[in-house]
C-alpha cells in the first residue's frame, strides 16, 4: 500500500477512528498498532509478511539472550550470530545475484567453473530498512544503551510501525520504543500540525517528483534521441525528483506519527542549501546517514587514527552506503564519489562565499546522482559527456519544463520562507494548505506512483 493511493485513503480513517478509540487502552492499541501495520505491509505481497514476523521474532529473542548472557564473550557471540542472520536475510534477497554475477568472471580466471543461472528472487519491500530497525536494538544492547523490552507488541509495533515500514526514518529503539510503552495523548494541535505536514508531502511527491518524473524517465529511456540540453535538464531535474519523492515521502510519515501521539525523527533539513558535504550528510536522509556513522564509520575507528584511517573509513562507509541503496555497481560508484568529496573536503578544507559553496555542492550532487539514477555505467558516461560537450539543443517538451521549472520555484519558496510552517498553527499555515491543496488539484498526476526508495 502507497501513500498517495486509493486503499490508503480508504485505510487511514478506518485506522484513526480505531487508534482514538482505544485512546485509553495502551495494550489495545499497540495490538491494533502492528495488526494494522501487517495489514498496510501485507497489500504489497502477503507473503513476505512472514519474512517481516520472523526478523521480529528473532530480534526480539537475540536482544533478551545478548542481556542474559553472563560473560562478555557469551554476549559477543549472540551479537555475531544475530548480526550474521539480519545481514544474510538481507544480501539473499537483494544481493545474492549480483555478487553471483560479479564473482564469476574472477573464478572462471583461476579455471573454475560455476553454474551461472541467476534465481527468480523478489525484493521485500522495506527489508534494508527494517533490518536497520532490529540491528540497531540488538548491537545497543550489547552496548548497554538499552535494556531489551519483554513487551513483543511493543518491539514489533517500533519495528513494524506503518509510517516508516518501507522508507522510513530508520528510526531507534531507544527513542522509539519509550513511546510505544507508556499512553499516548493525541490532541487537536498535533493533528492539525501532522496534517499540514501530509499535506506538504503529498505537494512535494504528487506535484514536484511525479510530474518531474515522467519528464526524467522519458528522457533517460530515449537518450541517444533526445538533445544534450534536454539530458542536461532531466539530469538537474533528477535532483529535485528524487528530493522531492524521499523527503514527501517523510513528510507524510511524520505527518502521520504526529496524529497517532508518535514522533518519529526528522530525516530532511533543507540539504540542497548545504555549503559542504559535511553539511550534505547531516541535513539529506539523515536517520541513514546517523546510522552509518553511529554503528560503521565510528566503529571503523571514525577520525581517531589520523588522516589516512580517517579517509579510509570515509570510503569503506560511503561505498557501503551505496551498496545499501541497491545491487548495482552504479550505486557503489555513487556511493564512491560522495567518500570522495568528504576526503577531498577534509583535506583541502576550501573556503568559498556560500553562495558559491551551495552552488557548487549542488553541481558535484547533482553529477553523482547521474549514476544513481542512469540504467548502467555506459549510461551515466554518455550523460556526462553530453552534458559537458553540449552540442545539440532542441528540446521538445518546452510547455512540460516550464511547468516543472514553476512548481520546483514553488518548492524553493516554500523551502526559503516557509520552511516547517506546518510547526505553528496560525492563519499563515492555513492559507499554505490551501495553496498547496490548490496545487495538487492542478497539478499532481494522481497515478499512484511508488516512491523511489521503495525499491530499496
Amino acid at each position: 500500500m502507497v501513500f498517495n493511493s486509493i486503499n490508503f485513503l480508504i485505510f487511514l480513517p478506518i485506522f484513526f477512528v480505531i487508534y482514538f478509540l482505544l485512546r485509553n487502552n495502551l495494550k489495545y492499541q499497540n495490538y491494533f498498532i502492528l495488526i494494522s501495520s501487517f495489514i498496510f505491509y501485507a497489500f504489497w505481497d502477503w507473503r513476505f509478511l512472514f519474512l517481516l514476523i520472523f526478523n521480529t521474532l528473532l530480534d526480539f529473542y537475540f536482544g533478551i539472550k545478548i542481556f542474559e548472557a553472563k560473560s562478555p564473550k557469551r554476549q559477543k557471540s549472540v551479537l555475531i550470530l544475530a548480526v550474521c542472520i539480519n545481514l544474510g536475510i538481507l544480501f539473499f534477497f537483494k544481493y545474492f545475484n549480483f555478487f553471483l554475477y560479479s564473482l564469476t568472471p574472477i573464478v572462471n580466471f583461476w579455471g573454475i567453473q560455476i553454474p551461472t543461472h541467476s534465481l527468480d528472487i523478489l525484493l521485500p519491500i522495506g527489508i534494508s530498512f527494517y533490518t536497520f530497525h532490529s540491528l540497531s536494538y540488538t548491537i545497543d544492547i550489547y552496548h548497554k544503551k538499552i535494556e531489551p523490552t519483554r513487551d513483543y507488541i511493543a518491539y514489533a509495533s517500533f519495528v513494524c510501525f506503518f509510517p516508516q515500514l518501507v522508507a522510513g526514518p530508520i528510526s531507534r529503539a531507544k527513542d522509539m520504543l519509550p513511546k510505544l510503552l507508556r499512553k499516548r495523548e493525541i490532541d487537536a494541535e498535533k493533528m492539525t500540525s501532522g496534517l499540514s505536514q501530509m499535506i506538504l508531502g503529498f505537494f512535494k511527491k504528487m506535484v514536484v517528483a511525479d510530474s518531474i518524473g515522467v519528464m526524467v524517465d522519458s528522457t533517460y529511456s530515449n537518450l541517444h534521441v533526445v538533445s544534450d540540453l534536454q539530458i542536461l535538464f532531466a539530469t538537474v531535474f533528477y535532483s529535485f525528483q528524487i528530493y522531492c519523492d524521499f523527503s514527501g515521502y517523510t513528510d507524510i510519515a511524520l505527518g502521520l506519527g504526529k496524529m497517532f501521539g508518535i514522533e518519529l525523527r526528522v530525516n530532511f533539513n533543507r540539504p540542497y542549501f548545504s555549503r559542504n558535504f559535511s553539511e550534505f550528510w547531516e541535513r539529506w536522509h539523515i536517520s541513514l546517514s546517523s546510522w552509518l556513522r553511529d554503528y560503521l564509520y565510528i566503529p571503523l575507528g571514525g577520525n581517531r587514527k589520523g588522516k589516512l584511517f580517517t579517509y579510509r573509513n570515509l570510503m569503506i562507509t560511503m561505498l557501503l552506503g551505496g551498496l545499501w541503496h541497491g545491487a548495482s555497481y552504479n550505486f557503489i560508484i555513487w556511493g564512491g564519489l560522495h567518500g570522495l568529496y568528504l576526503v577531498v573536503q577534509r583535506q583541502f578544507k576550501f573556503k568559498l562565499p556560500n553562495a558559491i559553496a551551495i552552488v557548487l555542492t549542488f553541481a558535484l550532487t547533482t553529477l553523482a546522482w547521474v549514476f544513481f539514477r542512469s540504467h548502467s555505467f555506459n549510461d551515466s558516461i554518455y550523460i556526462i559527456k553530453h552534458i559537458v560537450h553540449m552540442k545539440s539543443h532542441q528540446v521538445l517538451l518546452q510547455f512540460e519544463i516550464a511547468k516543472l521549472v514553476y512548481v520546483i520555484l514553488v518548492l524553493l519558496a516554500m523551502d526559503i520562507f516557509f520552511f516547517n510552517y506546518f510547526e505553528k498553527n496560525s492563519y499563515k499555515s492555513f492559507i499554505i494548505n490551501i495553496v498547496l491543496l490548490v496545487h495538487i488539484i492542478l497539478f499532481a498526476t494522481f497515478s499512484s506512483n511508488a516512491f523511489i526508495y521503495f525499491q530499496f
